[in-house]
């Protein structure tokens, strides 16, 4: 059975043919399983991210104040930008921001979904010719998750983890940091998955 990564061949005799069956080793099976765990924790945590936004009724005006008050706004890489083209489209901007999170969570859910489905045996874990435009979709999602996370880590002023007494009882790295290379992590894995799933079709 194929099941979506690369694979070792091993020739098996038949009394009339040679049949070459595909197998994964384990240790790739496992580590699929667990990439499907992580993507699946990165799609809830926009998906939900998405929704709480869309749940705010003042979410227009709450984002203005985000945005206005953020170290980012007031200097760093991002200024300039937020300056001239941000805040004169706050309302635009905001929206932008809700439904792309969204969006991003649906489509890093399923991925995660195919990617377990594909550890099944049987009919369950079959192979299907949509497997890699969904790869190639959840890829650009993962790299699109770390960007967004990047964006919102430097408009919010958030430097490299460093040895920080402030931050003993919390995370040591912050959260949208430590989302950048989770959201590479995946689309590494599922740009993996697509070039050999498009290989085979």
């Amino acid at each position: 059975m194929y099941i979506g990564m690369k694979t070792m061949e091993r020739p098996v005799q038949s009394a009339a043919r040679n049949i070459t069956i595909r197998r994964l080793p384990a240790s790739g099976n496992t580590a699929l399983a667990a990439s499907a765990l992580i993507q699946a924790a990165l799609g809830i945590e926009f998906t939900l991210s998405g929704l709480n936004k869309l749940a705010d009724p003042n979410f227009v005006r709450n984002f203005k104040a985000f945005v206005d008050a953020s170290p980012g706004t007031q200097n760093g890489l991002l200024a300039g930008l937020i300056h001239a083209l941000v805040q004169p489209n706050i309302a635009f901007f905001a929206g932008l921001t809700k439904y792309t999170e969204l969006a991003l969570g649906i489509v890093l859910l399923l991925g995660a979904l195919e990617v377990g489905r594909r550890r099944f045996s049987g009919k369950l874990g079959i192979e299907h010719g949509y497997e890699a435009p969904v790869a190639l979709v959840a890829a650009l999602a993962g790299l699109a998750a770390a960007g967004l996370s990047l964006t919102i880590a430097l408009l919010m002023g958030e430097s490299l983890p460093t040895i920080t007494p402030g931050r003993a009882l919390t995370t040591a790295i912050p959260v949208e940091l430590l989302l950048v290379p989770l959201g590479i992590a995946v689309a590494w894995m599922e740009a993996g998955r697509f070039r050999v799933l498009h290989r085979t079709h």
